[in-house]
């Protein structure tokens, strides 16, 4: 018993011994972590401060030059300098734009005073603590942290308006920790240097504000045509309420978004009043008031709330609806120009900008520009006048909410155009929307995005050329299609069974572009639309919908886009660069800037399927086609293009429930060296009378021919290229080859046309007569068909015509092609 318990003992003695070892190794190796841990976070900390320590020293030099330019501006002896404009010149010299970096005075220390509210909106939405801190709130930085924890997401910072000072002077790019260090050197020197009254005035003529616009002096004068001394509380609100992030506070963007915030600014305002600089000045029951002076300030800018057919809130207002034309002395061309200001003022420093005065060398014409405008004002007051026999129409039935619809939709009714050079990418055109003053807020022909409609079809020949499926005068069969599901119909009634694929795009026949696309193949086509446009894999994923809809135009691209698609084609399937500018001097002529050439550029789409492309797009504008240009007996083939109707979508509780029309009007055309494009429509999609070949066809054929009259066009459409060609003469009635066939037996002679070698059309069999395909009649009796004269004057009535494309959303997802 006495051995037992012994033994017992000494067996957890032994388990007591290996404890206590396995414990003292344990808190030795807890130590030795610990002082790792402790040695690698103190190593880590000298490394990033001292780290940013050795940036902020390379910068110093640098930021101190910028602020002491800061302060000279906020000091009293600021107005002695006068900087210089730059100019902007179109091709032939003349001055179409002229505009200053600033054409105002800034907020200086001496006028604080006079910009009480803004300062005011300022401190109790950015930095209540400003006059108490010496550059950094620290319990603001606590607070943010731990609120970002609990709602695990970055919704709140703590940076004073000292640190955002520094980011803007320093501008060192990505948000990480090294420079938000870097950032906290440059604060304290700007707080030991500086006093809070040149800080605050310093930070108000720097921080961007959207559009643009740099300091809440620019800004007040752009969105509110006003100085910055002069605005009220709601307006300081909305300034102020951009600043966190000004891509997507800012009313012109994001108006809905930019309300909310203006609200909240105003409440943490009257939350706040110690904050004003003359708190006597504040009125009486401010916070009880600020529900009412929100409606006022929507009054007084017409904000307008409407839903979309989605049922999201969407508005308009007249905020910014003059703001282009405040940067500018003189300006002939308001989105022309506002795109070259955007250019300069982002790759020019401040120095080049105000005492260097430059001179930029532009692409535009002045001539064709003026033209431009008067063919889209033209073209788009007929949709107006068409409008306005609807409105009486609506009115004289008793239908008084059609007619009051009809009513807001006829002076909003817009459209863009763009005009360039496809061998030299040089834009000669530019109109962003219809104009009703020298003003304009949206450039459509850039950043506007809709769907194109039969535009497109032009490149889905091109390219079923280019894989030799068919050439012009293959014969293909109109008929009705199921696809996986997928029936598309035409614009037209039933079908019309074989057609040559030339009479196909010149009739903008639906079922054969689906067809077509289908043995594409839609990764083909969409690979092939993103090389021409250089658009990255992940946004041809958001814009294009892979199924065989594309083939009619659902995808959306903006009118430029669409124009670098036609040049390309024209270009013999080049890349094409559209420019705006050539160069950049000062005034003494030394040269800043050269704009690189389209020359060697890279070789997209064979150059054969191109001149295939072209010449079968010609047929377009024949008795043959969908929009008929007369030309002068014996004169070559000098034009070509495509038109482009947009259905509106057949949604039972749309906001435009009720009435008739299409969605969207385009015209894609060719002349030599020159592609233009024309779009017109309501930004919101609102249905009116026209088509593609009516009216945006219209309106090209009134440029173009102005453009021949006063300028005149070289003999060819084709520029010569080296390929795997010939050229044949075709008659047009049938696709065969008009050789030893009697031109009195073929209605449509083409001369010189382009086909692959070893592809050629067939011969006739006999010398009987075909008779040519006459252009079909549309559904409910209306016409695609337009036709003008030699002079470009249209011969057919006007009226609603009909549409091209189908609803583009397919239902069925099995339908998506094959490949």
């Amino acid at each position: 018993m006495i051995r037992n318990d012994h033994t017992a003992f000494l067996v957890l003695k032994a388990i007591a011994d290996h404890l206590r070892d396995f414990l003292i190794i344990l808190w030795n190796k807890r130590q030795t972590i610990l002082l790792f841990s402790i040695f690698f976070f103190i190593f880590l900390l000298l490394f990033f401060t001292g780290g940013a320590y050795v940036v902020w020293s390379g910068e110093r030099a640098r930021v101190e030059k910028s602020l002491e330019k800061y302060r000279s501006e906020v000091s009293n002896f600021y107005d002695s300098f006068q900087p210089k404009s730059i100019k902007i010149l179109d091709r032939s010299g003349t001055v179409i734009g002229e505009f200053y970096r600033r054409n105002f005075r800034p907020i200086r220390t001496d006028n604080l005073s006079k910009n009480n509210i803004i300062i005011w909106s300022l401190l109790s939405s950015e930095d209540r603590e400003f006059f108490n801190h010496s550059g950094v709130n620290y319990s603001a930085i606590i607070r943010a942290v731990l609120t970002n924890l609990v709602q695990f997401r970055l919704s709140q910072g703590g940076s004073t308006i000292t640190q955002q000072l520094s980011k803007l002077t320093l501008n060192l790019g990505r948000r990480n920790l090294f420079n938000k260090i870097t950032e906290l050197y440059c604060t304290f020197y700007i707080e030991s240097q500086f006093s809070k009254e040149e800080i605050l005035a310093m930070y108000l003529n720097q921080i961007f504000l959207g559009e643009g616009n740099t300091g809440v002096e620019e800004a007040a004068r752009y969105y509110f045509r006003k100085p910055a001394s002069e605005l009220t509380a709601e307006e300081a609100a909305m300034l102020v309420g951009i600043i966190p992030a000004p891509s997507v506070y800012n009313p012109i963007r994001n108006l809905g978004i930019a309300l909310n915030r203006q609200k909240r600014v105003l409440y943490d305002m009257a939350r706040n009043p110690e904050l004003h600089p003359a708190p006597k000045e504040i009125p009486k029951k401010f916070n009880d008031q600020i529900e009412v002076n929100i409606k006022k300030f929507r009054s007084i800018y017409k904000v307008k709330e409407f839903k979309d057919d989605d049922g999201n809130p969407r508005y308009t207002s007249e905020i910014g609806k003059y703001g282009a034309d405040k940067d500018f002395r003189i300006n002939l061309a308001p989105d022309f120009n506002t795109e070259i200001r955007r250019f300069v003022l982002d790759t020019f420093s401040e120095e080049d900008l105000e005492e260097r005065g430059l001179v930029v060398y532009s692409t535009l014409d002045l001539e064709k520009q003026r033209m431009a405008e008067d063919a889209l004002r033209i073209g788009i007051d007929g949709v107006r006048s068409e409008l306005s026999k609807e409105e009486r129409e609506y009115s004289s039935k008793g239908k008084s909410d059609l007619s009051e619809l009809t009513k807001t939709i006829l002076p909003q009714m817009t459209g863009s155009f763009i005009s360039l050079d496809p061998e030299t990418g040089d834009i000669e055109a530019l109109v962003g929307g219809y104009k009703i003053s020298n003003s304009f807020r949206f450039n459509r022909a850039e950043e506007a995005r809709r769907q194109p409609g039969s535009t497109i079809k032009a490149l889905v020949y091109a390219l079923a050329f280019e894989k030799r499926i068919v050439n012009p005068s293959s014969k293909i069969k109109d008929e009705k299609l199921d696809i996986s599901g997928y029936s598309p119909k035409n614009w037209y009634k039933g079908y019309r069974g074989d057609m040559t694929v030339r009479t196909a795009l010149a009739q903008s026949v639906n079922t054969v572009s689906v067809k077509l696309l289908d043995q594409i193949g839609i990764n083909y086509f969409l690979s092939k639309l993103s090389s021409i446009l250089f658009l990255p894999e992940d946004e041809v994923k958001s814009r294009f919908q892979k199924n065989l809809s594309l083939a009619l135009g659902s995808g959306e691209l903006s009118p430029m886009e669409l124009a670098t698609i036609y040049a390309t084609l024209l270009n013999g399937g080049r890349r094409v660069v559209p420019r705006k500018i050539i160069k950049i001097t000062d005034l003494d002529g030394n040269e800043f800037y050269q704009s690189p050439t389209n020359e060697a550029t890279e070789q997209i789409l064979d150059p054969v399927a191109c001149a295939m492309a072209v010449n079968t797009l010609e047929s377009v504008l024949t008795e043959e086609g969908t929009m008929n240009v007369k030309k002068i007996s014996g004169e070559p083939n000098l034009f070509a293009g495509k038109t482009g109707t947009v259905q509106s979508p057949k949604v039972k509780k749309s906001r435009w429930a009720g009435l008739k029309g299409v969605r969207d009007v385009w015209f894609a055309g060719f002349a030599p060296r020159n592609v233009t494009v024309v779009w017109v429509g309501h930004d919101e999609g609102a249905p009116f009378p026209g088509s593609g070949s009516g009216v945006a066809g219209g309106i090209w054929i009134k440029f173009i021919q102005n453009v021949k009259t006063r300028f005149g066009f070289g003999n060819r459409l084709i520029t010569p290229f080296v390929g795997d060609f010939v050229k044949v003469d075709v008659c047009a009635d049938d696709g065969t080859l008009l050789e030893n066939t009697p031109t009195y037996i073929c209605k449509m002679p083409l001369y010189q046309q382009y086909y692959y070698i070893g592809d050629l059309p067939p011969k006739r069999d006999g010398f009987s007569k075909v008779e040519t395909i006459q252009p079909p009649t549309a559904n409910e009796g209306q016409s695609e068909n337009t036709e003008y004269n030699e002079s470009g004057e249209r011969v057919s009535p006007v009226t609603p015509d009909a549409v091209e494309l189908e609803p583009p959303i397919i239902d069925n997802p099995k339908a998506l092609g094959t490949e």
